[in-house]
């Protein structure tokens, strides 16, 4: 796959950008059949990552499969624990999903059995080295291909990508990594390179799981009207100020 993409967003531009909080059943029940063209979404995948010790150890290393040690959130706050992990949703969450959406694209998709999956799937490499512990790809469905589509983007660890156009160099300075603030924090670039493949002018969007909100301020960028749930108080808040912060920086550059 061709990994130069050129993200076409829009600038100054006023569109619909909400976040409800609530269970994600009930913002779906607010809006009619196919009024959304897309569902971009990742769900719980039901490991419970949310108590994982990773996620709480702050001084000291966890030795990788290749003996190697891994710094473990040095320096930085412990995630609260949570139990919205526990279980991935079940087939009546997707029967939803699919009643207001044309087309879906769900991270988690080797964690759930449902029925009305097709074959499409998009393999997130990570760029994770050898040996580390963590999986080095993410695989999510995707309605709107019949076949494997492979999206390489380096998110591993204090690595992350330089650029769209540039995948998986690092950008090297850490001062200007993305902040995580969810343990299953996606990158803005992520969604940036999957609205730039599948994405269109005036397309409407909804992500039933937000999490730390990567995927609004990446729809906000395309212009996209954007609707989504939220059902953890915590990370409802956080997403917020994130995205009231981005919104801010975008005013300042006009």
């Amino acid at each position: 796959m061709d990994n130069k993409y050129y993200p076409k967003f829009l600038t100054n531009v006023e569109i619909s950008s909400k976040v409800f909080f609530e269970d994600c059943i009930k913002t779906m029940l607010r809006y009619p059949d196919g009024y959304f063209d897309i569902a971009v979404v990742d769900v719980p995948y039901g490991i419970n990552v949310g108590n994982m010790p990773f996620l709480k150890a702050i001084k000291h290393t966890a030795k990788q499969k290749n003996g190697l040690k891994l710094n473990a959130n040095r320096n930085k706050k412990v995630y609260t624990s949570k139990d919205w992990d526990l279980e991935a949703p079940k087939q009546e969450y997707f029967n939803e999903l699919k009643r207001v959406s044309k087309e879906q694209i769900v991270f988690g998709v080797e964690y759930v059995n449902w029925e009305g999956l097709g074959s499409g799937r998009l393999k997130w490499n990570k760029g994770v080295p050898e040996g580390l512990s963590f999986k080095s790809y993410e695989m999510a469905y995707c309605s709107l291909i019949d076949y494997e589509m492979e999206l390489n983007l380096l998110w591993s660890g204090m690595q992350q990508a330089k650029s769209i156009t540039e995948p998986m160099t690092s950008q090297g300075n850490k001062k200007l990594n993305e902040k995580r603030i969810h343990p299953c924090h996606k990158p803005i670039m992520l969604y940036d390179i999957i609205y730039q493949i599948f994405g269109f002018e005036g397309m409407k969007v909804i992500d039933t799981h937000l999490g730390g909100g990567s995927n609004r301020i990446s729809a906000d960028k395309f212009g996209f009207e954007f609707v989504a749930s939220e059902i953890d108080l915590e990370y409802f808040d956080k997403q917020e100020i994130r995205f009231s912060n981005y919104k801010k920086i975008q005013l300042l550059q006009f």
